[in-house]
């Protein structure tokens, strides 16, 4: 005989469970009810016919460890026409089909239109598998999405997240007012009525302080083994506009995926400002010197570009140019570059430094809007035991764009030890 499972919702899941917004955003801690509420969306949308539901996991298997067989056990008998194990895919009567995917193979994920989806342990899930994956499948049906995670740094799970926390409308750049249709909640593991208070107690004895908040408090925190460990959002993030009347300096690193150029001004307090960038996937020198060029044509000579010293060698494939070539064929023809790359070591003391001295002073801002170069700041992380970067997540390239700027224009000091007095 089939189990019979009776859905409960706590006050917070309810919450959740009850807005009408087209996109909802849940941080939450550890074991607070995130599967809970997974299941009972997923029935509530079913009951609707043809309808295409999506449960999304980072990988195939951990979609099926977290939800399959409590998600089989939910749905009434009576609705269920076929259950495919291997795809992990029901199909109901009234046509409505639910299967649940992993996100570690994003292409297919592509070209369906979804009714729902939601996205779960969205934290662990690259950026690029919702906002040029699954956010698409939406877009036909006019689908709602449910994106739901615990804390794993400031990534693009806190951009959601924070997008939900505009308000009922907002205003655009432009200065038209929309009607917002995001809205995120945060609830720590304790608002859960069902986890025992001396559970969360022994946790917080058993973890070390940053990890507990993260985990249990559903809290935004930086990541360990940051290289750039000075960068604060809540100092250096702010509205850092583009300024005509001052000079332009441009940061460049040339990897191909992406393209990276950073775009910062030295303000007259001695501050400099990164006001702009220019990430493109699956670029090459031609188009980021075109994109510069287009945004900046007006201001061609105020602009002093920072390059990668190997530009001054590396060629386009089939023209024999050096990247450098390019970028001056493009009217960039003021540029400032070591001849040889400088120890990574020194451009990040040098970054670090100047978003915060040893005396506390600040001088290196960043305009809000350049998402890409914050989460280069606070994501690239060295290789565990070792002061190595650890490339793998591919964060890195903005933060080495601006770095060779910031090395070149401010150096950190070599102090030379001529004796020593004890």
């Amino acid at each position: 005989m089939r189990k019979v499972v009776k859905l409960r919702l706590h006050k917070g899941q309810r919450e959740v469970f009850d807005d009408k917004h087209r996109f909802r955003v849940v941080v939450a801690g550890r074991r607070w009810g995130k599967t809970q509420l997974s299941k009972l969306t997923i029935c509530k949308r079913a009951c609707l016919p043809k309808q295409i539901i999506w449960y999304v996991a980072p990988t195939y298997a951990m979609a099926r460890g977290i939800l399959w067989d409590e998600l089989k056990e939910s749905i009434p008998r009576a609705w269920v026409h076929s259950i495919n194990e291997t795809r992990m895919t029901i199909r109901l009567h009234n046509g409505t089909r639910i299967e649940l995917k992993g996100a570690d193979k994003p292409d297919t994920l592509r070209g369906i239109g979804l009714h729902l989806v939601i996205v779960d342990e969205a934290q662990d899930i690259r950026p690029d598998t919702w906002y040029k994956v699954l956010r698409p499948t939406l877009a036909t049906t006019k689908g709602e999405a449910i994106i739901i995670g615990t804390p794993k740094s400031f990534n693009w799970l806190y951009d959601v997240y924070m997008l939900g926390q505009r308000g009922v409308t907002y205003v655009t750049k432009k200065g038209k007012i929309l009607v917002n249709a995001w809205k995120s909640w945060q609830f720590p593991t304790i608002t859960s009525p069902f986890i025992p208070a001396a559970e969360i107690e022994q946790a917080r004895q058993d973890m070390d302080e940053r990890s507990f908040r993260q985990e249990f408090e559903a809290s935004f925190e930086t990541m360990s083994g940051r290289v750039y460990y000075a960068f604060d959002r809540k100092i250096h993030v702010g509205s850092f506009r583009f300024n005509p009347r001052l000079p332009i300096w441009i940061g460049q690193d040339f990897n191909i995926d992406p393209m990276s150029s950073v775009i910062m001004q030295p303000q007259k307090n001695g501050e400099v400002w990164i006001i702009d960038e220019a990430i493109l996937a699956g670029s090459n020198t031609t188009e980021t010197a075109e994109e510069l060029a287009r945004r900046y044509f007006k201001w061609m000579k105020n602009i002093t570009l920072y390059p990668d010293p190997a530009g001054a060698t590396g060629t386009t494939k089939g023209r024999g140019k050096s990247d450098l070539d390019i970028l001056r064929e493009n009217g960039f023809e003021r540029m400032k570059y070591r001849r040889k790359h400088p120890k990574i070591s020194d451009r990040v003391n040098s970054m670090n430094r100047m978003f915060k001295a040893g005396d506390g002073t600040v001088r290196l801002r960043v305009d809000q809007n350049c998402k890409h170069t914050i989460a280069a700041f606070e994501q690239t992380i060295y290789k565990p035991g070792t002061r190595e970067v650890d490339k793998t997540g591919g964060w890195e390239h903005p933060a080495d764009g601006a770095g060779y700027c910031i090395e070149l224009e401010f150096p950190v000091v070599k102090v030379k030890i001529l004796g020593l007095s004890v």
